[in-house]
């Protein structure tokens, strides 16, 4: 049996396996990045919104009538979030709602929408109303 040139087919096998495994984790990672990417962005434009509630809630509180307040901060360089606040009349009662948006330049990467419905003109925390998610 001739053996000679055997090690050079054995080296390329091998290479090739290795290339595979290489390229195919490589792609799971790169997957995986971008998921946890996602989730922390959800998470960012979430708390923003939740924010702008709270910022909303301040100012009802001072003066219990229906406003339009939009502020926008910057996270880093390129990215900034955008949270517009609408609170308005529904009786005796108020509606409160906050959506955060995030950019990164001028492209829009998330959006969110929470609302505080029924909020009664109470002082403390009294009267916050129910809490929705827009989905």
């Amino acid at each position: 049996m001739n053996r000679r040139g055997f090690s050079i087919y054995l080296t390329f096998l091998v290479t090739t396996v290795v290339f595979i495994l290489v390229a195919g984790s490589q792609e799971i990672s790169i997957q995986a990045l971008d998921l946890s990417r996602s989730d922390v962005i959800e998470v960012i434009v979430f708390h923003a919104a939740d924010g702008g509630l709270e910022r909303g809630l301040g100012k009802i509180r001072k003066n219990f009538k229906p406003f339009n307040y939009t502020y926008v901060s910057e996270l880093k360089p390129n990215r900034t979030i955008k949270v517009i606040l609408n609170a308005t009349k529904d009786g005796l009662l108020m509606n409160l709602h906050s959506e955060a948006i995030l950019f990164e330049g001028n492209k829009e990467v998330s959006r969110k929408t929470i609302s505080r419905l029924g909020i009664a003109n109470y002082k403390g925390r009294d009267g916050l109303g129910k809490y929705t998610e827009a989905i």
